[in-house]
């Protein structure tokens, strides 16, 4: 992937946040307390998924120099990705 593409793909999915933004902060309270519960829920589903992909960067920040602190700022245990389901 070049550059020129990661762009792309970081613009992209800028503006689909965006548009996804201003269509829930017109739902109503219901669907936005069904929409967070179901992300809680799929968090939950795939917290080894989640575990695994964190090693996975984890590992190449290490390998791009990036330690100590730094490292352990990106580390998501299972007890981070719990914490974030339930807030």
């Amino acid at each position: 992937m070049t550059d020129l593409d990661i762009t792309q793909l970081m613009q992209s999915m800028g503006l689909k946040a965006k548009t996804a933004s201003n269509l829930i902060a017109s739902a109503p309270s219901a669907v936005k307390t069904k929409a967070l519960l179901s992300l809680a829920a799929l968090l939950r589903q795939n917290t080894a998924a989640l575990s695994a992909a964190n090693a996975k960067d984890l590992d190449r920040a290490a390998a791009t120099g990036l330690e100590g602190p730094m490292l352990d700022r990106l580390k998501l245990t299972p007890k981070d990705i719990e914490g974030v389901a339930l807030g």
